[in-house]
């Protein structure tokens, strides 16, 4: 068990991107060995993509460097050099989605007063 879920951090479960799947698929069950050759290497680099994510939530999730190197097999310094860009990224795109959100929420609130306060003038007129 990692020290992110000995923290008490909920686990959450990962949908498998549909591409991911199809490459498995194709990988494992393709009768010629040149198409499973070409969706083995697509599957390599979809699990390359599903790592950087997965480290991105770990660390968001407050492990450190050390114990990501450690849980890949790397050092410290290998784990930050290979994944700090990805996570930067990540943690861009997290932070841009709930600024759109909050933004949403705020001009669906705005909104909202403006229909009540029409429909009030509405009724104050009757």
């Amino acid at each position: 068990m990692s020290d992110i879920t000995d923290q008490g951090q909920a686990s959450t479960p990962r949908a498998v991107p549909p591409l991911m799947t199809a490459a498995w698929e194709g990988a494992t069950s393709e009768p010629d060995p040149l198409a499973a050759l070409g969706a083995t290497r697509a599957l390599a680099g979809l699990l390359s993509t599903w790592e950087s994510r997965l480290v991105g939530e770990a660390i968001d999730a407050g492990a450190t460097w050390e114990v990501v190197g450690g849980t890949v097999g790397v050092s410290r310094q290998a784990a930050w050099e290979r994944f700090h860009h990805d996570v930067k990224e990540f943690r861009r795109q997290v932070k841009a989605d709930a600024l759109a959100i909050r933004n949403r929420h705020r001009q669906e609130s705005r909104e909202f007063v403006e229909r009540v306060k029409q429909q009030a003038a509405s009724i104050r007129e009757s």
